[in-house]
């Protein structure tokens, strides 16, 4: 949770910043300028919350997950059932 807030506020200010950087180059609000403020600031929210994420430790959780080879060679209904609905 803490990573989409942080990400979110950080796209917030990365499109703003960004925004009033190319107003001040004097550059036309065209719409690859939009585009490319849009992709620019979606790059610095995403690099800001894996940071987060590897601040936070919740990078590592995934790592003793079984992988579905083992899951689904094991043969157990439940454990195929829990990997397909998305449930670790």
């Amino acid at each position: 949770m803490l990573n989409f807030l942080i990400s979110t506020i950080v796209f917030s200010l990365a499109a703003y910043a960004l925004n009033r950087y190319f107003d001040a180059q004097d550059l036309d609000s065209t719409r690859s300028r939009k585009i490319m403020v849009m992709t620019v600031a979606t790059l610095i929210s995403i690099g800001a919350g894996w940071a987060i994420d590897k601040l936070d430790g919740d990078a590592e959780l995934h790592k003793n997950d079984p992988s579905i080879t083992n899951v689904i060679q094991s043969g157990d209904p439940v454990q195929i059932a829990k990997i397909l609905a998305g449930f670790n």
